[in-house]
């Protein structure tokens, strides 16, 4: 055992697994400490991290049950009063469908005030009365589980510290993004205050001031190229829809279109060959022909469409059959400007919230969605100070397919 315990290993964990609506990937950067945290994971892992070699790749497969079973005691039948939100969230209401906090909810066996774990309403009726399922969101699905060794470190003493349970982590969060046995979740999409804003002004005047920085961190920044850099074509005409000083694709024979509100950063974007200046908060159509593009990406920018129903039915009419859409975002956004249904949704349920629109668009299919969290920040980012944790990545994407 001894020479184990000076290892240090970077893994690369993956969550693979398919609900009614789409396919899904999840993953996670572990900086595994062997001697404090190697038995922290799966037995089936333990070997694997402690033996395995830079490059090395291990696949694990779960039934349905197996690794978190769907326990029939943690679904309860409540009455209204016992959704109790603290004080700050006392306008929340209810909705089927949709995960909370289970420290949210009292008197129900073996739930205790504070505790962070989700729960899913299952069912609600005109009364009041809900069912909470406080299984583990992957509980119904078959998972496959990849990991990759990216690097060793070989440490020369051992003097305690923070122990990390990366696999409670890294298993934190998915599942949420999923429909429940398929029936559409509840983020009220059609009430006009889910797509509110603190700030209703027109953004034209909150963006008029150019903004020469990232909105996200360089690591995340550069995992979102890599995932574009895996799921795009080669070449072919795109549209970076709600654009900036920036744009995340990799490089490849691309005819770029820039469609932003603010044309200084779309001419500082140096990979844009044509520049668009458009408020589409006021007027979601788009100034192209149908079936001119072969890929729409719109990164970062999502949460801030009043109109996103007709902005994803312009972007259907613009991309050619098989063409395909992608939306990425993290857990940052301007506070006044964000849309306050997506203030209220957990960042896996962000998930869903998009798919949920996509979905509603007929001739979108091919669905699909992407996270990857906890990479090391930069040590020159300016919030390096505030997390170490380099900003959270989330990707939906489908496909036109009529």
């Amino acid at each position: 055992m001894q020479k184990y315990i000076k290892r240090q290993v970077k893994l690369l964990l993956t969550a693979e697994w398919s609900s009614h609506l789409a396919n899904h990937r999840d993953e996670y950067f572990c900086n595994i400490n062997v001697w404090r945290e190697c038995e922290l994971f799966p037995k089936e892992l333990w070997s694997f991290i402690k033996d395995g070699e830079r490059g090395d790749e291990v696949v694990l497969t779960f039934s349905q049950g197996q690794l978190f079973s769907c326990n029939q005691n943690k679904i309860y039948k409540c009455k209204p009063w016992q959704f109790s939100p603290p004080d700050g969230l006392k306008h929340l209401s209810l909705r089927k469908g949709r995960f909370y906090p289970l420290g949210f909810f009292r008197d129900i066996p073996g739930i205790y005030s504070g505790n962070p774990y989700p729960g899913r309403i299952i069912n609600l009726d005109p009364s009041g009365n809900f069912t909470l399922d406080a299984n583990h969101p992957l509980c119904g699905y078959e998972l496959k589980i990849k990991a990759k060794v990216l690097k060793i470190t070989e440490k020369f003493s051992e003097l305690g510290g923070r122990c990390k349970d990366y696999w409670e982590m890294f298993l934190n969060g998915p599942g949420m993004q999923a429909r429940y046995k398929g029936e559409p979740t509840d983020f009220g999409i059609d009430e006009p205050y889910t797509f509110s804003r603190e700030d209703e002004t027109e953004d034209s005047i909150f963006y008029a001031e150019p903004r020469l920085i990232g909105h996200i961190d360089r690591v995340c920044h550069q995992n979102l190229v890599r995932f574009y850099s895996e799921k795009l074509p080669a070449k072919g005409k795109f549209l970076d829809l709600m654009s900036s000083y920036e744009s995340h694709l990799p490089e490849g024979e691309y005819e770029i279109w820039g469609l932003g509100i603010n044309l200084k950063e779309l001419e500082a974007n140096p990979r844009l060959d044509h520049r668009i200046v458009k408020d589409i908060n006021l007027d979601p159509n788009l100034p192209f022909p149908d079936e001119f593009f072969d890929v729409v990406v719109c990164d970062l920018s999502i949460e801030y469409v009043t109109k996103p129903l007709a902005l994803i039915s312009e972007v259907k009419r613009v991309l050619r059959k098989g063409g395909k859409v992608f939306f990425s975002f993290s857990n940052r956004y301007f506070p006044t400007k964000v849309i306050k249904g997506w203030i209220e949704l957990h960042e896996f349920e962000r998930m869903g919230f998009v798919l949920e629109l996509l979905a509603r668009i007929e001739g979108m299919g091919k669905f699909g969605t992407y996270s990857l969290r906890g990479f090391p920040r930069p040590i020159d980012d300016k919030w390096s100070s505030l997390t170490r944790v380099s900003d959270p990545l989330y990707v939906v994407f489908g496909e036109r397919i009529d």
